[in-house]
């Protein structure tokens, strides 16, 4: 029986002595120039303009009114500090505008996008789009922008 202990003993502190897998290194920190847009789509440009919401994994959710059809804010973010980035949007009747006037051909829809730099990596239409992504340690996976089709309306 004591031998069998002895065994029992020797193995456990074997293992205990065998090469400890390392932790994962922790990804290299990447920067990123982060633009949210969001903006009217088709029609509406002059009588609507937009609620709009954005924040990251690091901030509280930010809020913001735009009185025209178009809405952008670019910032810088390091990867793995944020890990995730979003921005949604409702349309609004511009002050001043009769909303029947407003909304009798509709509610508009809103198109929004998030770019890494020169790529998109998330783009939405609908009457209150949300884009969301995530950052990586890697280049961003995404296409080229195509210039977007801006609505008639002006922007004051």
């Amino acid at each position: 029986m004591r031998r069998v202990v002895a065994v029992v003993a020797l193995a456990a502190t074997v293992a205990g002595c065998s090469a400890d897998p390392s932790p994962a290194p922790a990804p290299a920190p990447v920067e990123y120039v982060v633009t949210l847009t969001v903006e009217v789509a088709g029609g509406g440009g002059g009588l609507f303009g937009m609620a709009v919401t954005w924040g990251h994994s690091a901030l509280k959710t930010q809020s913001a009114t735009s009185l025209t059809w178009a809405w952008s804010h670019a910032v810088t973010l390091r990867y793995p500090d944020v890990e995730r980035v979003w921005v949604s949007a409702t349309p609004q009747v511009r002050p001043g505008v009769d909303e029947r006037l407003a909304y009798a051909g509709g509610t508009p829809t809103l198109h929004c996008t998030i770019l890494f730099g020169d790529r998109l990596v998330q783009d939405q239409s609908s009457i209150s789009p949300t884009c969301v992504a995530n950052l990586s340690a890697g280049p961003p996976a995404g296409r080229a922008p195509t210039p977007a089709q801006r609505s008639g309306g002006t922007a004051d």
